[in-house]
Parts: structure tokens; sequence; C-alpha cells
């Protein structure tokens, strides 16, 4: 039994380390506690600060080379780690026992109205985008926007349309309501929401509704259920917390299209993010990626089967994966 964490922002803890002369922090820090959580896929993003003081678009590809070289240098060094573009390579992992991460990109905003760009990170092997963080940019309003005027630009439409044609996967967490809506006109695909969670749970921006949820699942689509204690529990968010979000989208959108999406900021300083958003985590018993595979004993306590706690930890997101990269 195995963890597919849709979301993790670890690159921007490991170029942060890197940069100060620690190459080997994925390996020897974080690594470790991926194995101790069972988690042995997933996403990997880089983000797109989206604040005013920074320019995102030297931030994206700045970024965008850090990971490259860090890619490169684990490649070097033999580590058991598969970066994969397609389903194939993701089999292929698995049956050498390697940990695989797919690379992704948290936010389009790097790229302003200059859609080929996206051609450009699809050939560095990126599989995974979304089009917002919270912000609104050239292509579709994010989660800032909470009174829903505005949604999918021109040119979003455009950038959808291609990475449908590209074969890449398109994330909705992060988008307010009217993108998300005007999305689910575009895109003929299945649809994630990487790493969101039940508005009827908690009344959060982030978070989304029940009748969204429904639509993912229709699309065939998949939800990874996020740890950020900010949208799980307004006052004491616990792992307790992250399993009953878990139960509900199972409840309203059906078990095959619920998924695990961590979102573990335990790493990352304050102000990583911006203004935006507060990263404090302190998740009881869900504290860091260490402890992932308490929540598939949670699921067992609950009396979830083997065979749906499978599904929930890797195998719908994979079903998704295998129709999206194929």
């Amino acid at each position: 039994m195995y963890i597919f964490d849709a979301h993790s922002d670890i690159w921007m803890k490991s170029l942060e380390e890197r940069r100060n002369g620690n190459w080997d922090y994925f390996m020897n820090t974080h690594f470790p506690k991926l194995q101790k959580g069972k988690v042995s896929g997933g996403i990997f993003v880089v983000y797109t600060r989206t604040d005013e003081k920074v320019d995102s678009v030297r931030y994206l590809w700045k970024e965008v080379g850090g990971v490259m070289e860090e890619v490169r240098y684990l490649k070097e060094n033999e580590a058991p780690i598969d970066f994969v573009t397609t389903y194939r390579e993701i089999e292929d992992a698995i049956n050498k026992g390697h940990f695989f991460a797919l690379m992704g990109i948290e936010g389009l905003k790097g790229i302003e109205d200059n859609i080929e760009e996206i051609h450009t990170l699809y050939n560095l092997g990126f599989r995974h985008a979304s089009l917002t963080w919270n912000e609104e940019n050239h292509l579709a309003a994010g989660a800032s926007n909470e009174n829903n005027d505005k949604g999918i630009t021109p040119m979003g439409e455009k950038a959808i349309k291609l990475m449908e044609k590209l074969g890449m996967i398109l994330d909705v967490s992060h988008l307010n309501e009217k993108s998300f809506w005007d999305i689910t006109e575009i895109w003929k695909k299945p649809i994630i929401a990487s790493h969101s969670n039940s508005k009827a749970l908690l009344q959060h921006r982030r978070n989304i509704t029940d009748e969204q949820a429904k639509a993912i699942a229709k699309s065939g689509g998949v939800i990874g259920v996020n740890a950020c204690g900010e949208f799980l529990h307004k006052d004491k968010p616990s792992i307790n917390c992250y399993l009953d979000h878990i139960d509900h989208f199972v409840k309203v959108a059906g078990l095959e299209a619920v998924g695990i999406g961590f979102d573990f900021c335990d790493f990352l300083s304050d102000g990583s993010l911006g203004d935006d958003e507060d990263i404090s985590h302190n998740v009881m018993g869900l504290e860091n990626v260490a402890y992932a595979a308490d929540v598939l004993e949670g699921l067992k306590s609950r009396g979830y089967s083997t065979s749906d706690i499978e599904r929930i930890a890797h195998g719908n997101f994979l079903r998704v994966l295998k129709e999206l990269i194929s």
C-alpha cells in the first residue's frame, strides 16, 4: 500500500537549501520522511510568486531552471527517483521500486499572455499546470476573486485547449467558482483539483462546493484532499478533520473521485508564498509527510476496505494519469 500525493511544494525548500550549498537536502532530509509516510509518488510543483513585489516571469523561469538542475543532480547521483512524463514511465518506476515524480506548475502567471511558453514547459518535462494561484492573471481568476465577476479569459481558453492537445493535466485548485465552471465547458477530459477541501465542512474561498465536487466526479476526475490546517477546520485542525473531508467527498462525489493532495507546508518559512495565504500547519496527527501513512490507518478504522483505501491512496489519481498522459 502506498500513497500518491497530488500536490507537493518540496521544490521550494529543496531549491532554497541548494542555493545555500546543501545539494543533498532532498535525499538526506525529505526523502526519508516520504518513505516513512509510505508516499511513493506525486506531483512536485514549481510555485509562481504572484505578489506585486516579485517579477513573476523571472521568478518562474528561475525556479524552473533550478528544478532542472536538481533533476540532473539526482539522476547523476543515481537517486531512486524517476521523473516521469508518461504513464508507462510511472509503471516502470513502480516495477523498479522507485519513487516517481511528475513535474507541475502551480500558477501560470509567469507566462503572462505568451501561451507558447506552455510548449516550452511541456518540452522540459512538465505535464501538469494550474492556471492561477489565488490571483487574477491573463488566463483566469483565482480564489481571491470571491465575487466571481471574472473567469477564464479568451487567452485562458486558448491555454486550456493547448494543454488538452499536448496531453497535460489541468488542475482547478486555487480557481474561483466562475473560472471553475468555465473550465467545465471547455475542457473535455478528466479534471483534477489536486489539493482542495470541502466548503460544506469549512467555508473558505479555497475550498470547493458539493456541486463542484460532483462536476469533477462527472468528468472522471479526482479531488486531492488537502492537509493544510487553514482549509480543514477553523479552530482545531487534526487528522480526524482530514478524514472528515475525505468522508464528505466520498459521500457527495463517490469513492472514485477522491484522492490525496497533502500540500504540506511545514518546511516553508513565513512569507514564502507572499502575503495571501496562512501556511501555519498545526494539524494534530498530520504535522508533515512522515505521518501520511496514518491516514491509511484512519481510513481503515472508519470502515473502508483495503481496495477502497488503495483507490483513495493512489488508484484514483493513477487512473486519471493513465488517461491524460498515456
